[in-house]
């Protein structure tokens, strides 16, 4: 008897978490942007910001370091991404070819603050040191 009782406590309890189960699941996918640019900047925030850039898309290509172009992201709201073929002293390529496709990220601009979001995935994250301008 005392066992029944617990697993409707326990019943009562999991229905009443449910809705805020559901309400974390539509939190993981962000409002859609729009297009954005990199606002150019100086000193210590361009660093912080490129680093971070460099950082994040590591991150989601699975890499331990990336260097992007100082000049990624000002110009447009995408870049792609590339690996390159490695050669040997003979000239030739190492590990047969490369027929991976490149991986295309783009930049968002979403409630004020910069999303890096990679195409191939759809993974998202927000940029906390950028300042982005609406392409």
């Amino acid at each position: 008897m005392k066992t029944g009782k617990i697993i409707r406590i326990k019943h009562a309890v999991l229905l009443a978490l449910l809705p805020l189960a559901f309400s974390a699941c539509q939190a993981v996918n962000p409002a859609p942007g729009v297009p954005a640019r990199l606002q150019p900047m100086t000193g210590e925030a361009q660093r912080a910001a490129y680093q971070e850039l460099n950082e994040v898309t590591a991150r989601m290509l699975g890499l331990a370091s990336v260097t992007l172009a100082e000049r990624s992201l000002i110009d447009s709201s995408q870049f792609a991404y590339a690996r390159t073929a490695r050669y040997d002293a003979a000239g030739l390529m190492l590990q047969g070819r490369v027929i991976e496709s490149p991986r295309i990220f783009r930049l968002l601009l979403r409630e004020q603050k910069c999303w890096l979001l990679d195409q191939t995935t759809a993974q998202q994250i927000c940029l906390k040191h950028a300042k982005c301008v609406a392409e």
